[in-house]
């Protein structure tokens, strides 16, 4: 199989994953109504669950806390690090950043939208930011391995 080919399987394995990550899961509480639930679950104030999630990092530290800040905070980045990677690696015309980070932007916005609308995690802002600093640092990874 060529590294052509592979790059394609490993896109979609990629999108997979992160399709059943990101909505595969149980609606959370059963019965909640959508106006309770869109209360509780959108935050469309920047850098609000950044800072919440950065607190718990400050003395006195309580290593299950900050392994929950970790995942939320790290883990948003990570996971986008190859959606930034692969778009410009398999879509010619997304070579150029701007074009990688509007349409990842586009990508993200319509998961988070996605979850709020089926009830299964939460819609923040700060998702969006995360995940874009994570697809960013893909793009330059894409940028450092480029051959051409």
């Amino acid at each position: 199989m060529g590294s052509k080919y592979r790059k394609y399987i490993l896109f979609l394995l990629y999108c997979s994953v992160m399709l059943w990550l990101l909505l595969a899961r149980t609606p959370n509480e059963a019965g909640v109504s959508f106006p309770l639930y869109l209360h509780t679950h959108f935050n469309p104030v920047p850098f609000q669950t950044i800072r919440r999630f950065s607190r718990l990092l400050r003395p006195p530290v309580r290593p299950y806390l900050v392994r929950i800040a970790l995942r939320n905070l790290l883990g948003n980045v990570v996971l986008f690090i190859p959606l930034g990677y692969f778009l410009p690696e398999i879509c010619n015309s997304l070579r150029k950043f701007w074009l990688t980070f509007l349409s990842v932007a586009v990508i993200i916005t319509t998961i988070e939208l996605t979850q709020l609308l089926c009830m299964v995690g939460t819609c923040d802002i700060d998702d969006l930011l995360l995940n874009l600093l994570g697809a960013s640092l893909g793009y330059g990874l894409y940028r450092l391995t480029r051959r051409d």
